[in-house]
């Protein structure tokens, strides 16, 4: 009988597999990413520190227990290109595979595996028909997979449907966002922490939005989690 290793490295020799990082052929031990990139890849470690440079950025917007983000966001770099690549051509299996190395982090955390639901940012029905999917509720699928922490569906809704903020300066983005969010549906009573999910952090304006639409009617512990961040 053939063993699952052999198999692997036999469909790698007829379908190669190559890094998204380095375009390298990959081990049948690698996915995805190799090990160099891996390695390569500008990760955080805010996890580890409560205190850390994104939470006392966010903190100045809204109550917040934790915030972390698995990278640092370069615009050119590796990372831009990954999550380029999940969040516009239909790559859903990077945001998985980058969501489920986001919730080991959290595994790590002692405040922020701590939570009782996990929210992800919405995308306005219109721009969730045209690209299919909603980038941030796949992140949050796969933390809520590695937490073993329920998903929450269609508490928080895009009310208004803003332009690309990436096109657009720090102050219209502010102006964007502004009430783009609202409460939809109430939180079962046992949700006193939630995990509120986006793939990439800037400004911190999006995150703001939607932490202020739930708080306004909700006593929450609330803590933020993204792929990337810019400081």
């Amino acid at each position: 009988m053939i063993s699952l290793k052999t198999w692997n490295a036999f469909v790698d020799l007829i379908f190669p597999r190559v890094c998204i990082g380095c375009k390298r052929h990959l081990n049948f031990y690698e996915k995805i990413l190799c090990i160099g990139c891996r390695l390569d890849l500008p990760l955080t470690h805010f996890q580890k520190n409560r205190k850390n440079p994104l939470f006392q950025k966010l903190k100045l917007n809204f109550p917040l227990e934790n915030a972390t983000a698995l990278f640092y966001f370069e615009k050119e770099g590796k990372v831009a290109q990954m999550i380029h690549q999940f969040k516009y051509l239909d790559q859903r299996h990077l945001g998985v595979y980058l969501g489920h190395w986001l919730g080991d982090t959290l595994l790590e955390s002692s405040n922020l595996k701590k939570v009782d639901g996990i929210i992800p940012v919405p995308l306005h029905p219109s721009k969730k028909r045209k690209r299919g999917y909603n980038q941030a509720a796949i992140i949050a699928g796969a933390l809520s997979e590695k937490l073993k922490v329920p998903l929450v569906k269609k508490t928080l809704i895009r009310v208004k449907r803003t332009q690309s903020l990436a096109q657009i300066g720090y102050d219209e983005r502010w102006r964007e966002v502004d009430q783009a969010f609202e409460f939809n549906k109430p939180l079962p009573k046992e949700m006193k922490h939630v995990l509120l999910v986006d793939d990439v952090i800037t400004t911190g304006a999006t995150l703001t939005a939607c932490a202020r639409a739930l708080l306004k009617k909700n006593p929450l512990k609330l803590s933020i989690v993204s792929l990337a961040c810019r400081l």
